[in-house]
This record gives structure tokens, C-alpha cells and sequence, in this order.
């Protein structure tokens, strides 16, 4: 891209996101148990059905390609939290009245991946050194949501190492999976989707292996 696509992308993307979640964290913080479950199931609906919409009518074609190629990585990623909740029984998540991936992790996960996964990526490209932007984005885009997931009651660690109430453990691995979607966006960003999508969900397995050293080391 260009600067002055740059630039318009990020403006765009920074206002799209601005308003997305004006609306979003008030109403999930303002309601509950499977009204909380049912607004987390249209508001993931609704962020991957406008985010390329938004996208194509202002021109952004990488916006939407990103996109295309983030979402079945986060329609994979929940797979690790089954794991987590399953094998582990390190991660807790409420009953919202939603059906759940395995009975363990609720499906609305498979579209709210994407929410930051997107964003840190799409910013990182329009900067000089976007592999350090996109860790350092990143790292505090996920600590931030892991802080507020209890008082959000949207999941919670449990039997692990924490502070303030969110588990350690995961950071680095999911500052590892943006990295590695990035990467693999430069790599595969181009090749027919097939390859895109056989290289999404090498990255999920490659985070569910990475989440599992990152216990065994940290947690």
C-alpha cells in the first residue's frame, strides 16, 4: 500500500472500530446471563458482516483479504480453548445460554477472535516495522482484554498463576499468534485461499502448542 492508502485504511479502520465498540462494550457491560450470551452472538455476527462491507465500499481491498484470511483462523482458535477447558482445566466460561463448541467453549468465540486479531494486524502493516508493532499491540490489546474478561464475565482462569485476576500464561503465546498471522499474511497474502486457509489453521494448532508450553513453563 501506498501512504496515502495507509493513512485513509487507518483512519477508516480506527473510526469503524470506534464506533463498533461505542455501542458493543456499554451494552455488554449493561446486560447479563443469556441476554450477555445473545448480544455476544449478534455482535460477532454483526463485526464479520460489516467490518468487509465497510471495507469494500471504501475501497480498502486488503482490508477485506485480511479479512477473508483471519476469519477461519478464528473460527479455528476456540479448538485451543477447548483444550484448555477440557484437558487443562485451566479456563472457565460462564454458561451465557449459548451452544458450545464441545460443550466447553461457546460459539459465539469463533467470530470475536477476529476483533483484535484484524485490528493490530491492519495497523502494524502501515508502519515501518510492523513485526515489533503488531508483538507490542498485540501483548496489550490481549492483556487488556484478559483484565476485563472476569468483570465482563465472559470467561475466567482458574487453578493457574494470576494477578488481578486474569492468568499469565496465555500473553505470550497470544502475542506469538498474532505475530505468526501476520507473517503468514505476508507470506500467503497473495496465493490462491485454499493456501491461506491451510496456513490459518496451521497457526491455530501451532498457538494451541504454544499455550500448552507456556502452562507447563509458566502457569
Amino acid at each position: 500500500m501506498n501512504t496515502r492508502t495507509s493513512m485513509a485504511g487507518i483512519r477508516d479502520a480506527l473510526l469503524f472500530h470506534a464506533v463498533f465498540f461505542a455501542i458493543a462494550i456499554p451494552v455488554a457491560l449493561n446486560v447479563q446471563s443469556n441476554t450477555l450470551g445473545l448480544a455476544l452472538v449478534v455482535f460477532a455476527l454483526s463485526y464479520n458482516m460489516a467490518l468487509p462491507l465497510v471495507g469494500q465500499w471504501r475501497g480498502h481491498t486488503d482490508w477485506v483479504k485480511l479479512w477473508k484470511f483471519l476469519l477461519p483462523l478464528s473460527i479455528a482458535l476456540p479448538c485451543a480453548d477447548w483444550m484448555l477447558v477440557e484437558r487443562m482445566g485451566t479456563l472457565h466460561f460462564p454458561d451465557h445460554g449459548i451452544p458450545r463448541l464441545g460443550g466447553a467453549v461457546p460459539l459465539y468465540f469463533m467470530g470475536l477472535w477476529i476483533m483484535l486479531l484484524w485490528q493490530v494486524c491492519w495497523l502494524a502493516m502501515a508502519t515501518r516495522k510492523p513485526y515489533p508493532v503488531v508483538a507490542a499491540l498485540s501483548l496489550s490489546g490481549f492483556l487488556i482484554w484478559e483484565w476485563a474478561a472476569r468483570p465482563m464475565d465472559l470467561w475466567h482462569a482458574q487453578h493457574v498463576l494470576q494477578v488481578q485476576g486474569f492468568a499469565i500464561y496465555p500473553l505470550i503465546p497470544e502475542m506469538l499468534l498474532a505475530l505468526a498471522a501476520l507473517w503468514m499474511w505476508n507470506t500467503l497474502g497473495n496465493k490462491p485461499y485454499f493456501q491461506q486457509v491451510l496456513g490459518a489453521l496451521a497457526i491455530a494448532v501451532f498457538y494451541a502448542g504454544a499455550l500448552s508450553l507456556s502452562l507447563l513453563w509458566i502457569g
